[in-house]
This record gives C-alpha cells, sequence and structure tokens, in this order.
C-alpha cells in the first residue's frame, strides 16, 4: 500500500479497517457537529477528512499538507471528541498563543504553557487541564523532558500527540532540531495513545522517517502537492551591486537616496506595490542594513530577526499581521505560524537555504487562495555564503575530544548544563546537544528528564493553611518545602537536593508537592538554571574511536546541508517549470506545466557558476599566523582555523572578541570546504 496522495494526476484510495464503527460513528456526529457550531466550517477539505478518519480508526497519522491547508484543524477538531488531552509540540510562542486566542473566539478552550505565561494564567491552565475543561494543550518540545511536566500531568491521560513542524524530528530535514528526535519516547512515557505528525515539507527521505519513528503504516500517511497553483514562481538573476535597486523598484520605488534625502516630494505609489510583503533575507545585519536602504528611499519596513527580544518580535509581528501594506523585512526566525492570509509577494533577497525551506518560506503567501508573486533575486554568490552556515555547529577534533573527556568523568547518572557546557568547550548548545543525543542512538547513554538546579517559591497564605487545606498525602512533602526554604533576593529558594536528603524523600515526591500547591494557587513557582539528565548504558573505552565517529557523523551532516544548498541553486537555474521542478523534489508527479513560472513565460535557463577560486592566499595565512600567536589555545584545529577565516563565531570566538579581528571573515567568500582543504596542506 503506498502513500494516499491526492494532486492533479492522482487520488489514492485506502483500507479503512475501522475499530469499532459505532464509535467511529458517534465520533464522526460529535465532529461533524462542532465543525459548523464552533469552527464555523460547513465541510472539511479532502485531505483534513481523510486525516481526521485515521485519528478516529485509531491509527497514528504523517500528514503532509502545504501551508494554508488547515493543518491545525486536523487536530484541534479530534481533540474536542477523543476522550483524553489532545497535546500539542510546537517550535514557536507566537503559534501557540495566535491558535489558543484564535480557539478562544471559538468558545474552545486550549491552553497553552511557556515562560512568557503569568503565574495566574499558570495555574488557570493546569486547573483546567486536570478538571477537563480544556482537552487542548500546547507545549514547547523541551517542556515535555523536564521533572515538572510529570507532577503538572498528574494522572491526567493524553489522547493525541499532535506534533507540528514534523520534519525538525528527521535527521534528513531541513529544520533539524535536538528535542525533536526524543519525542518518540514521549508515547511510551506517557502512554500516549496515537501520534499525528505534521508538517508542509517532506520529501521522501523525511516520510520515510518519520513513519519509522512513529510505527506509522504508509496507508496512514496523507501528503497533497507541496505547491499552490496560486503562487506566481520567479527567479531574476540579478548582479549583487543591483539587487538593492532591483528590489526597490519591485516595491514601486525609483527615486534615489540623495533625492529623498533633499527632501523631494514622494513618488506615489501604484496599486501593485501597496500590498502586504515579506522580504526574506539571511542574515540580521543584512536585514538591519536593507531597512535602513529602504528608509532612505521612502519606504517603511518592518524588521524582523532573532536578534529582537520576544516583545520586540511580537510587536513587528501583530503590527505586520494587522496591516495592509506593511513590507516586512525578515530572517529565517519569520514564517512559522504567522497568520496572515492576504500576504501578495514574498521576495527572497538572499535565496533560502533548501528547496524545502523555499517551500516552507513562500507558502506563507497568498494563504486566502489569491494571486501571490514569490521572486528570488538570483546572486550566484549567495551560494557560499549559505554553504558555509551550515558549517557554523561543526564541530573541531578539539572541541570533540574536550567534551568526550568531560563525560568519561562522569558518574552511572549526571547532569549537564548545556549552554556552559558548550561556552567551556568550543560547541553551541544546539551541537552539545545533538552529540549526546548521537551518544544515546550509538548505545552510551539514555537521556533522562531535564531538571532544574534553582526553584523560587513565594507563598501566598500562612504556613498552616497552605499545609491543611493541601491533600493528605501531599501534606508531608510539603511541609518538608516549606521547613527547607531560604530566604532570597527574588522570594524564597529551596535546596531540594537537601530537602530530598533531610526528609528522607525522593526528589519526585517533592516536585510534585510543588507542582499540586502552585496548581492549586497557594503559591508561585520559578524554576532556573535547567541540566539535562543523562545515565550510561555502557562506558565510553575507545574515545579515539567515538570521536572519529562523532566527527563522521557530523560532516556527514554537514555535507548534507551543502547538498540541499546545491539542490536549490540547481532548481533556480530555471531549466524547466518550476512546479514540476517542486513537485518532484517532494515526490509527487505533475506532468501540466504550470504556465506562470519564470520558465514556462520564456526566460532561462540561468548560470549559477560563481569563478574558480584557487587559493585562500598568502595574506589570509598570514592573518591566522598573526591571530594563532596572540591566542594558540584556540587555533589547534584546523575547523576553528577555517571557521575564523570564513566569519563563522564559535563560543571562543566570542569570549575573546574575535570577531573584532580585523582579519575574522577575510574569507566569508571562499567556500568553506576550499579553506578548510587548504589549511589542512599547510598542516
Amino acid at each position: 500500500m503506498t502513500d494516499v496522495n491526492i494532486d492533479e494526476n492522482h487520488r489514492g484510495s485506502m483500507d479503512e479497517g475501522p475499530l469499532d464503527q459505532a464509535e467511529i460513528d458517534s465520533r464522526w456526529r460529535t465532529a461533524e457537529n462542532l465543525l459548523q457550531t464552533r469552527f464555523g466550517h460547513d465541510n472539511l477539505l479532502p485531505a483534513q477528512r481523510k486525516v481526521i478518519d485515521r485519528i478516529f480508526n485509531g491509527h497514528n497519522v504523517l500528514a503532509v499538507l502545504p501551508t494554508g491547508h488547515g493543518k491545525s484543524l486536523c487536530y484541534q477538531l479530534p481533540s474536542q471528541v477523543l476522550p483524553g488531552l489532545t497535546v500539542v509540540v510546537s517550535p514557536l510562542v507566537s503559534l501557540m498563543k495566535d491558535q489558543c486566542d484564535s480557539l478562544a473566539r471559538k468558545g474552545i478552550q486550549a491552553v497553552r504553557i511557556d515562560q512568557s505565561i503569568s503565574h495566574d494564567e499558570f495555574r488557570d491552565a493546569w486547573q483546567a487541564v486536570r478538571c477537563g475543561e480544556a482537552k487542548l494543550l500546547y507545549l514547547a518540545p523541551e517542556r515535555f523532558f523536564n521533572e515538572r511536566f510529570l507532577a503538572q500531568l498528574g494522572d491526567r491521560s493524553i489522547s493525541l500527540l499532535a506534533i507540528d513542524e514534523a520534519h525538525c524530528m528527521s535527521q534528513w530535514g531541513h529544520h533539524f532540531r535536538p528535542d525533536y528526535l526524543r519525542l518518540p519516547e514521549l508515547a511510551e512515557r506517557y502512554r500516549i495513545a496515537q501520534t499525528l505528525a505534521l508538517t508542509a515539507t517532506a520529501t521522501p527521505a523525511v516520510v520515510r522517517d518519520i513513519r519509522g519513528q512513529f510505527s506509522i503504516q504508509p496507508k496512514n500517511t496523507v501528503r497533497l502537492s507541496t505547491h499552490r497553483s496560486n503562487l506566481r514562481l520567479i527567479c531574476t538573476p540579478t548582479p549583487s551591486d543591483q539587487r538593492d535597486q532591483t528590489l526597490i523598484e519591485r516595491l514601486g520605488g525609483s527615486q534615489t537616496a540623495k533625492t529623498y534625502r533633499a527632501g523631494s516630494r514622494r513618488t506615489s505609489r501604484s496599486k501593485r506595490s501597496r500590498c502586504p510583503t515579506l522580504v526574506y533575507v539571511t542574515r540580521r545585519s543584512t536585514a538591519d542594513q536593507l531597512a535602513e536602504t529602504l528608509r532612505d528611499h521612502g519606504f517603511s519596513p518592518l524588521v524582523y530577526h532573532a536578534g529582537l527580544s520576544a516583545a520586540q518580535r511580537e510587536d513587528v509581528q501583530r503590527e505586520f499581521v494587522e496591516s495592509d501594506d506593511a513590507i516586512l523585512i525578515g530572517t529565517i526566525a519569520f514564517g512559522m505560524g504567522v497568520d496572515k492570509a492576504n500576504i501578495r509577494r514574498v521576495i527572497h533577497y538572499n535565496p533560502s537555504q533548501s528547496i524545502e525551506a523555499y517551500s516552507q518560506e513562500i507558502g506563507r503567501g497568498g494563504r486566502d487562495g489569491k494571486p501571490c508573486e514569490c521572486e528570488t533575486l538570483l546572486v550566484p554568490e549567495d551560494q557560499t555564503a549559505l554553504s558555509n552556515l551550515a558549517a557554523s555547529d561543526l564541530p573541531s577534533d578539539a572541541a570533540l575530544n574536550s567534551l568526550i573527556e568531560r563525560l568519561i568523568g562522569q558518574p552511572d547518572r549526571f547532569y549537564l548544563a548545556l549552554g556552559k557546557l558548550g561556552w567551556e568547550v568550543n560547541l553551541s548548545t544546539p551541537a552539545v546537544a545533538t552529540i549526546l543525543i548521537r551518544l544515546q542512538s550509538l548505545g552510551y547513554l539514555r537521556c533522562l528528564p531535564m531538571r532544574y538546579d534553582t526553584y523560587r517559591i513565594t507563598p501566598k497564605y500562612t504556613n498552616e493553611k497552605i499545609v491543611s487545606e493541601s491533600p493528605p498525602d501531599l501534606q508531608a512533602a510539603i511541609r518538608a518545602v516549606l521547613s527547607s526554604l531560604a530566604k532570597g533576593r527574588r522570594g524564597f529558594r529551596v535546596n531540594l537536593i537537601e530537602a530530598s536528603r533531610h526528609h528522607a524523600m525522593d526528589r519526585e515526591h517533592l516536585i510534585e508537592a510543588i507542582e499540586q500547591t502552585a496548581i492549586a494557587g497557594f503559591w508561585n513557582v520559578e524554576s532556573a538554571d535547567s541540566v539535562h539528565g543523562y545515565e550510561w548504558i555502557k562506558r565510553i573505552n575507545r574515545p579515539k574511536s567515538v570521536v572519529k565517529s562523532l566527527r563522521r557523523h557530523a560532516f556527514e551532516q554537514f555535507e548534507r546541508n551543502t547538498e540541499r544548498v546545491g539542490q536549490l541553486m540547481n532548481f533556480l537555474e530555471c531549466r524547466r517549470c518550476l512546479a514540476i521542478d517542486l513537485a518532484e523534489h517532494f515526490g509527487h508527479r505533475r506532468s501540466r506545466s504550470c504556465g506562470r513560472c519564470t520558465v514556462c513565460l520564456g526566460q532561462g535557463p540561468f548560470s549559477n557558476q560563481i569563478g574558480p577560486i584557487e587559493s585562500i592566499g598568502r595574506s589570509a595565512l598570514g592573518v591566522l599566523e598573526t591571530v594563532s600567536r596572540q591566542h594558540p589555545d584556540l587555533f589547534s584545529d584546523p575547523v576553528d582555523q577555517a571557521k575564523f577565516l570564513c566569519g563563522l563565531s564559535t563560543p571562543y570566538f566570542r569570549r575573546f572578541r574575535l570577531f573584532r579581528d580585523p582579519g575574522y571573515g577575510v574569507c566569508e567568500d571562499v567556500p568553506f570546504q576550499r579553506v578548510l582543504a587548504t589549511l589542512a596542506k599547510h598542516t
């Protein structure tokens, strides 16, 4: 049995095999009533119906649906019908908040647990979950893996685990996230009945990977063609020094910055230019510089990137969503979960990092079904910058040796602050997390729930009232916590290790008492200083062999990311209909040309070839020799040397402010692999 594909050339059928038809029929009657009375829809789309039907039949399901096709309804509607709780794992706080607010307007109670909510919101959310009033709970993936969650959940059963952006859990996916790799553990730990994995961008390899992780049968995979016909795909070869002017012309401007500074009257904009426009760039610095350029030409762009505070990002997103003609310049940090249907233009000032990312980013446009022009300003030199970014988390042998050395000395069960550890061994936090999960897959480690070194408790009532009005089975633990409180600058701190030892109580029981008392509203709780737990399954007896294996795997990932960039640049050469190429990449069959893309309009093919670079030059080697003499301990490994020359940051470079060195990034226009190969010859 193959996937259920729905596109222009194929209509799939499926073998239903329901568990209990009477129960299935009852679920559907309830769902169809809710669909109209609460969700405001007369009918489901065919793909939505197929996904929900498989859920109601008790199966694990994979849904690969294009952006804007209503993936969220595939779990929101069943959540109100299934007997237990539906937990949605999402990587974005803004998405969780928007969906909860939208459901509230429909009279459906959904809650989210994240760092932005207040103590009162935390209490109300968990009370609603525990009593069954809220049947839909949104969480970030890391929330599942800490010691607080199990105590907060109590005996509430989970009927459905919905994993949004499920491609993040695949090693073949384009937005790989370490926390997502551990999600399959949850089904067993929390005895979750069913799993629904959702994504808009899954190649055949990613589909196979997700299926294997969650035992999803091919007949329970529902896939639609990724590309929507209302998106017009355009590629425009542009010299690097003319890219700004080309963008300005697309936005409806033509006057020079000098003219504007002189105070001349602003050129009137055409109707075509006055529409919501999303401009994607690769780097934060590019976003800020481009925004300044557009301001000089009379525009008022919004800027969104990870360098802004959470409050700033929320303000920018809200202003963009509410505007009818705003221009937003954003990095890849912007996009997922943005609920704006009328984006009429998506312009890639810099290309995406992969075809999957491109598909997801253009999918922000035209979600109302109306036309949207998606244009990439093609500058061949961008390929090097994109490929080099893939090397940012590439570990050096020196970093791997240092990490393994620290791990070998750990006891049978141990906890690590990954950020601190990464700072010490010169690896980013995600790189450390990925390596530790890789050691788990190799059979060396088992991951334990994350815990917190610091708990701050602020009682709202007297000790006597808190204890007397608490459940009898928790009163001894509550007394133990209260007697262990120490006055701090912010509330009272409790040392759980000391409390557990002094009162001869398990840490888990103390955590349960803390969380249940907070949910009851007797005190407020804050946790900080997270540490990740691990235990040895087998010890590392041959560290050199392990380092070699980890290095090989890391370079394979790097090469895979570089290949993705190459695939995208080949796609943008426009050798055949872009809609056909896009469909083929995601494993779909499409024979009919779109009639609207660059190729179908008679343009292309284009060349993305960059002139050969034979050597990084003696000056670059001289720069490296100078900085190595100043910091000999930081440049013992060719990977770190190449990162410095290519302008790729590391914890050590940030610690010693080497990004301010005049030689930092002198080879940013040279492929990282070439720099690394050249350095290896000179070692």
